[in-house]
C-alpha cells in the first residue's frame, strides 16, 4: 500500500506519460491528466519536431506495422477537442506515431553539472554516477533474418503451440563491416516453456556439434530470438525478458548481438505475429553484469518495470536518478534501442523438420524430406543446418566428408548428379 501511494503521489506530480513509438524510436511525452488530442499534438510537435498537420497518431500497431494499404485504414485518433481518457489513453499508454519523413531521435538530455572546487554531496556524487539515460541509437545498425529461418519460427509458434507457451532460439550468421547483421538460420535448443519464462536444457554434446557447423559455414553467434506468450500484458519487454537479453548480450562479448522478439498483437481485424529487434543499452549491460538488477518476487520480474539497487549499498532506497528523479524503479523502454529489421533469401533453407520439437525428428522424415527434394540438386537438399545437424547427431563421418556437406555453396562445383 504505501509503494502504491509513493506511485500516485509521482503520477500526480509528473501529470499524464504518455509513450510515443515511431519508425525512428522510443519517445515520451508529457501532458496533464485532463489533456485533449490537441493538446498532445501540440507538446509532441513541440518535443518532436513533427508539426501538428504531419502527425498520425493510433493505439494500432498497424499504423508502423502494416503494408502502406493496410496502415492507410488504421483508425487514427481525431477530434482536438476530446479528452485523451475518454478514448482510452492514460498514464504509460502507448501511442503510435507515423509521419511522411526521417529524423533522428535524440538521446535524453545530460544534465552536468560544474563545480567550483573539488569538494561534492553525496547527493551530488550519487545524481552524477546512477543516471540512468536514453542510448541515442543502437549499435546494431540493422538484422536481417533469412526469410525460410523466419517462417519456420513463427509458424510453429503460432500454429504449433499457438503462443500458449513461449520458445527461443541462436541466431546464427555474419556481420558486415557496416554492422549490419545477417541472419542465415535459427537454432532451437532443447528447452521448457512456460507463459512466463524459458528454461534452456544443457545438451553438451549436440552444442558442441552445432559449433562445429556453424565454424565449417564459416558463421556465428550473432543473435538471440524468443516469442511471447499471448498472456495480456502491458508492456513490450518484460524485467526477466531484459536480463535474458542483457545476458546474452554480455556473454557474447560482441557489440553488434541483437535481439528478434516475436508476439502475437490483436486488433480488430484479427491477429497478427509482430517481429521486432532491440539492443539492451550499453547501460543496461553494464547494470546488469555490476548485479543492479533485483530478481524479486515473480510479480516484478514480469511486469515492464525493473527496480534497481546499487550492490555497493544496498540499503539506498533510490539509487538512480530517472528524469530528474530519484528512484528505485524504471521502466524497461529505458534500456531498449530499437533495431531496423529486414528479411533476405539465403543459401540455406529450413525445409527439414527442426530439432527439440514436439513434432519427430527420424528416419521417415528424412526419408520423406529425400523425395521432396528428388527432383532438385543434392546440394540444395544439403543446404539445410537442421538436416546438417540431424546427420551429425545420427551418422559416423569423417572430418572430409562433413566439410564437403557443410559447405553446400562450395559443394555446388564438387559434387555431380552422379554423387546423388
Amino acid at each position: 500500500e504505501k509503494r502504491e501511494r509513493e506511485r500516485e503521489r509521482e503520477r500526480d506530480l509528473l501529470g499524464m506519460i504518455v509513450r510515443l513509438r515511431s519508425r525512428d524510436g522510443l519517445e515520451r511525452v508529457k501532458v496533464g491528466d485532463d489533456a485533449t488530442v490537441g493538446e498532445l499534438r501540440r507538446a509532441i510537435e513541440t518535443i518532436t519536431g513533427v508539426k501538428e498537420n504531419e502527425q498520425r497518431l493510433s493505439t494500432d500497431v498497424k499504423l508502423l506495422s502494416g503494408k502502406e494499404d493496410e496502415s492507410a485504414s488504421v483508425a487514427c485518433l481525431s477530434g482536438d477537442g476530446k479528452k485523451l481518457q475518454a478514448l482510452g489513453v492514460k498514464n504509460g499508454s502507448m501511442l503510435y506515431l507515423k509521419y511522411g519523413f526521417e529524423r533522428d531521435v535524440p538521446a535524453a538530455a545530460r544534465c552536468a553539472a560544474t563545480f567550483s572546487d573539488r569538494r561534492m554531496t553525496v547527493a551530488e556524487m550519487v545524481a552524477k554516477q546512477t543516471r540512468i539515460e536514453r542510448q541515442e541509437k543502437a549499435d546494431c545498425v540493422s538484422v536481417s533474418i533469412e526469410r525460410h529461418a523466419a517462417n519456420a519460427f513463427q509458424l510453429y509458434v503460432n500454429q504449433g503451440i499457438a503462443f500458449s507457451v513461449k520458445r527461443c532460439g541462436v541466431m546464427y550468421g555474419s556481420v558486415d563491416e557496416d554492422k549490419n547483421v545477417k541472419v542465415e538460420f535459427i537454432y532451437e535448443p532443447p528447452q521448457d516453456g512456460s507463459q512466463e519464462e524459458i528454461l534452456v536444457h544443457s545438451n553438451g554434446e549436440e552444442a558442441l556439434k552445432v559449433e562445429t557447423i556453424v565454424s565449417l559455414l564459416g558463421l556465428q553467434k550473432v543473435g538471440y530470438i524468443f516469442s511471447q506468450s499471448s498472456k495480456e500484458k502491458d508492456y513490450l519487454i518484460s524485467t526477466q525478458e531484459l536480463m535474458e537479453m542483457a545476458d546474452r548480450q554480455a556473454e557474447s562479448g560482441s557489440e553488434t548481438f541483437v535481439t528478434a522478439v516475436v508476439s502475437l498483437y490483436h486488433s480488430d481485424e484479427g491477429a497478427d505475429v509482430h517481429f521486432e529487434a532491440y539492443q539492451c543499452t550499453n547501460q543496461c549491460v553494464k547494470l546488469r553484469t555490476e548485479g543492479w538488477f533485483c530478481e524479486k518476487e515473480d510479480t516484478e520480474k514480469h511486469s515492464g518495470v525493473s527496480t534497481l539497487k546499487d550492490p555497493r549499498e544496498p540499503s539506498k532506497e533510490k539509487p538512480v536518478i530517472v528524469a530528474g528523479k530519484d528512484t528505485a524503479r524504471v521502466d524497461n523502454e529505458w534500456f531498449l534501442c530499437p533495431v531496423k529489421i529486414l528479411d533476405h533469401e539465403g543459401l540455406l533453407s529450413s525445409d527439414f523438420p527442426i530439432e527439440n520439437r514436439m513434432t519427430p525428428q527420424g528416419t521417415g522424415e528424412l526419408k520423406a524430406y529425400l523425395k521432396q527434394m528428388a527432383s532438385k540438386p543434392f546440394v540444395t537438399a544439403l543446404s539445410d543446418f537442421h538436416l546438417l545437424l540431424y546427420l551429425a547427431k545420427n551418422s559416423n563421418m569423417d572430418a572430409t566428408t562433413w566439410h564437403l556437406l557443410s559447405r553446400p555453396w562450395e559443394a555446388r562445383v564438387i559434387l555431380g548428379k552422379g554423387t546423388k
